[in-house]
């Protein structure tokens, strides 16, 4: 199937027959590369062998967590027919804009408000499918879905016990797993002293409280292991002009540092460290699927710049009441969720160690380098990361197979 890709536009080799739709909802960085992306990936793959005309379309809906580079990611990975921006979202919501194509077809929500998915879904006459990974949101709101995938048979059960409809369920693995698995598998681990990977985000707010604290964190380290080195790995979602303005800004700390700075295959450099220093986000899980032991940090210095859900966010950029609503915002929830790294929400206990509170680089030093000194508990690790990322086969496909009846029903047949 060959097309030409613009935003909202598609010119098909193939208009003349009614090409089946798969609406792709996602709206953050780790849900665009290793959820959407390879589901499109799999998706044409998949249609191909069947001689089956389909069309992948990506719908970023509005989020406080995207990093605004989201649709140029997506437009370099060559995947999808259209893609679609959070305007374009509330417009397609708001019936003030229609689907161009009629279908058959499936939305299938990855990240985002499950509102936005399920309206779509409606608006279009297609079925919804959602693929989520915590019990919250979806349980009040599995019934709006035809099939909500779901990545462990753990999860599945906490859901059931909490009163989620069994029939709607489906246990189809990670999606991520596949494509991770085979670069941990040729990338070698250093033979010559221990490298550390640092993280200072994919947003550009987050960045800009990381990179001075990294910054700190990399001499407190050395003072206590000076055969130490660094890989500060930066996220393909940041934009290169923003990254560059702060590397510049940074670049006398950076030289001193001896920090190396991963613009590039950053999979690759992940998988080759011993060690990763990150905040609780997507790129556990990525780091976690890759065998990477990892510590991850919440520090609470400048509470008022974390970004939180619904209108707390809106309520907490009002001046002079922003360090409050997020504090309580903040507070709440930590009281409330125990685990916060994204393998140890997955397992359901702590896998990987978490430091939350008001933490000087100096505290997060010393716990980074007693890690870094067990090499028993390292290797341990790895094991336990590898093991709760396990796949038997492929999650695209196993989605793919329980989509296929409904890709084939006309619009206006579906359960949404």
């Amino acid at each position: 199937m060959k097309s030409a890709v613009a935003d909202g536009e598609i010119v098909s080799a193939s208009a003349s027959v009614r090409t089946r739709e798969l609406v792709l909802v996602a709206n953050s960085p780790g849900e665009v590369s290793y959820q959407a992306i390879p589901m499109a990936r799999a998706a044409r793959e998949w249609a191909g062998s069947l001689g089956l005309p389909l069309a992948v379309s990506l719908i970023l809906p509005p989020c406080q967590w995207a990093s605004g580079q989201e649709a140029a990611v997506a437009r370099r990975a060559g995947v999808f027919e259209r893609i679609y921006t959070p305007w374009d979202c509330l417009a397609f919501a708001a019936r003030l804009r229609r689907f161009p194509a009629p279908g058959p077809g499936c939305v299938l929500h990855f990240g985002g408000d499950l509102w936005y998915s399920a309206t779509l879904a409606r608006r279009f006459r297609f079925s919804a499918f959602a693929y989520v990974e915590s019990s919250q949101p979806i349980l009040p709101r599995a019934r709006w879905f035809t099939r909500v995938f779901l990545p462990s048979g753990a999860l599945a059960d906490r859901l059931i016990a909490k009163g989620a409809p069994r029939d709607r369920l489906s246990v189809v693995g990670d999606l991520r797993v596949e494509h991770l698995q085979s670069i941990r598998s040729t990338t070698p681990r250093a033979r010559s002293g221990r490298r550390v990977a640092l993280f200072p985000g994919s947003r550009r707010w987050i960045v800009r409280i990381a990179l001075p604290y990294i910054l700190e964190l990399v001499p407190a380290m050395r003072a206590l292991r000076p055969d130490l080195r660094f890989s500060l790995i930066a996220s393909p979602f940041l934009s290169r002009r923003m990254l560059a303005d702060l590397l510049a800004r940074h670049a006398r700390a950076l030289a001193r540092s001896g920090v190396e700075v991963v613009e590039e295959d950053h999979l690759r450099a992940m998988a080759a460290c011993d060690l990763a220093l990150t905040y609780p986000g997507s790129n556990n899980d990525e780091l976690a699927i890759l065998g990477v032991p990892m510590l991850v940090v919440f520090p609470l210095e400048r509470v008022g710049s974390i970004r939180t859900p619904g209108l707390s966010e809106w309520v907490g950029r009002v001046p002079g009441i922003a360090n409050l609503v997020k504090a309580v915002v903040v507070g709440r929830y930590l009281r409330h969720h125990r685990l916060l790294a994204w393998p140890n929400r997955h397992a359901g206990r702590m896998v990987v160690p978490e430091l939350v509170g008001r933490l000087t680089p100096a505290q997060v030093a010393r716990r980074a380098v007693e890690m870094l000194d067990d090499e028993a508990g390292l290797v341990r690790m790895s094991q336990d990361l590898r093991a709760l990322y396990a796949n038997s086969e492929s999650t695209a496909r196993r989605m793919l197979g329980e989509m296929a009846p409904f890709l084939e029903r006309q619009p206006g047949h579906h359960a949404a």
